[in-house]
């Protein structure tokens, strides 16, 4: 007799692996958002990921003029974060760039000119604007 199949969150809310990385990332949401509270407004979306790694807080922000910006404040930064997690010495701050702007990445290719048209097509179907827009600029990589 073959097993039913469990929900996916059962098998992400219970003791194991799934269940440890879920807890994991809604306490560094948690952290993130309360950071990002203490940050002036102008910083807070550009703050996008928070984490503690033993005395230190690492900061993720999505470009290098805002990770200069959260640099700026780190003093100010640590001093009211203490108050969550009294241990801190250190605040780094890492850049995320997506895998699309990072220095030294080559581009993947292109499309066959035909399969270019054909997704263009497609896209030309599609009513989510979100999606539409990707198959776009996919289509933009034709080779012809």
């Amino acid at each position: 007799m073959t097993e039913k199949p469990r929900p996916v969150s059962n098998v992400v809310d219970n003791g194991d692996q799934l269940g440890h990385l879920a807890r994991m990332l809604q306490k560094q949401q948690a952290l993130l958002e309360q950071i990002r509270q203490l940050l002036p407004d102008t910083l807070k979306p550009h703050c996008i990921h928070a984490r503690l790694n033993g005395t230190r807080l690492i900061l993720h922000t999505d470009s290098p003029v805002w990770a200069t910006r959260l640099r700026f404040h780190a003093p100010q930064i640590l001093d009211r974060t203490r108050k969550l997690a009294p241990n801190l010495t250190k605040l780094d701050v890492r850049i995320f760039l997506p895998d699309a702007i990072r220095p030294g990445r080559k581009p993947l290719g292109s499309l066959p000119r035909r399969t270019a048209e054909l997704v263009s097509q497609l896209a030309d179907s599609i009513d989510d604007d979100a999606i539409r827009a990707a198959l776009k600029r996919l289509s933009d990589t034709s080779d012809g």
